[in-house]
């Protein structure tokens, strides 16, 4: 059940409306609130706009589609105005997601011609690296993971299970487990291509649909790090696979797969590609563990329950590596 939108964002939004020419907006609807963010839509004469308030771990998000607006134009919703201090920021409305407006079984040929635009984008990004840094996002690349997710074990080590840390078996299995993993990021690090903006969490549910894959918008870029550029399929892939009632190995996969692999086919031969695909997923889940710690940062243990302990679920996915 969705709520009206508290009085200070909506007057918020209502100067912001103004000042870009959009006139009065009418009265918002809070479409979601979690620890890590919320949001609300709100009408406007000219099109909705949507405004997300971000919490501390995900702050950066606004910096990074005001940077993909400059560098990939209309792979990102179109900013309309940033309150920095606030974490709050407003967007035009970028259409329905794709998961709702088209079955699971009829998205292979969206992701086969969105992929490559997404990995052209994260190309010229990888230029910006610098850049994206000092706007806050954070590194999670070959280079750091193997010490990221040490640190991960042994913060969860000294967590309660209860609360969601490590009984001392699970915590030995994982700490016998991470030289591997060193030597899996260690392999990454040497394929050649360089590390980049990566969206970590990108599935149908994230991608704005307006009739065709070309002028499909890329939403909710809070998760996104600087890393390996193939660490985006293991959400991709995954999701694909679960909602396709398809296994990793389906023709249909791969197609989806070898197509963010063809722009990057310049740098490496196609068997170091594949490799690298299979190192990116097995040393993602320390990614996705990173970037369920930022945004559940300060939340109430309540929220990590509600979500299964997402932290601790993803750093054990080093064990099936």
């Amino acid at each position: 059940m969705t709520s009206a939108a508290p009085p200070d964002v909506s007057s918020w939004v209502a100067g912001r409306c103004a000042e870009a020419g959009l006139g009065t907006p009418g009265a918002g609807e809070l479409v979601h609130d979690r620890p890590w963010s919320s949001a609300a839509v709100f009408p406007t004469g000219d099109g909705r706009v949507w405004f997300k308030a971000n919490g501390e771990g995900t702050r950066q998000e606004p910096a990074v589609v005001r940077t993909l607006e400059r560098i990939a134009p209309g792979l990102a919703p179109q900013v309309v105005a940033v309150d920095a201090d606030r974490g709050w920021w407003l967007t035009r409305d970028a259409g329905p997601t794709l998961r709702s407006v088209l079955p699971a079984g009829e998205q292979w040929p969206v992701w086969e011609a969105l992929l490559p635009r997404y990995a052209a984008a994260q190309l010229e990004l990888a230029a910006h690296r610098a850049e994206l840094l000092a706007l806050g996002v954070p590194e999670r690349s070959p280079a750091t993971l193997p010490e990221q997710a040490a640190d991960l074990v042994e913060e969860l080590a000294a967590t309660d299970p209860a609360r969601g840390g490590l009984t001392p078996r699970r915590r030995a299995a994982l700490e016998a487990r991470l030289p591997a993993y060193g030597q899996w990021c260690a392999e990454l690090a040497a394929d050649g291509l360089p590390w980049t903006l990566q969206h970590d969490d990108l599935h149908a549910a994230n991608v704005c649909w307006q009739g065709s894959a070309a002028t499909a918008r890329v939403i909710d870029w809070g998760d996104a790090s600087i890393g390996h550029p193939f660490g985006t399929l293991l959400a991709t892939l995954n999701s694909l696979a679960r909602h396709g009632q398809a296994t990793l190995e389906d023709a249909r996969v791969l197609r989806v797969r070898d197509a963010l692999l063809e722009p990057w086919s310049g740098l490496a031969d196609r068997s170091t590609l594949l490799r690298s695909v299979e190192l990116a997923r097995a040393t993602g889940p320390v990614t996705r563990a990173l970037a369920w710690r930022a945004a559940l940062r300060d939340a109430p243990v309540e929220a990590q329950v509600e979500f299964d302990f997402p932290v601790r679920g993803w750093v054990e996915e080093i064990l099936a590596g």
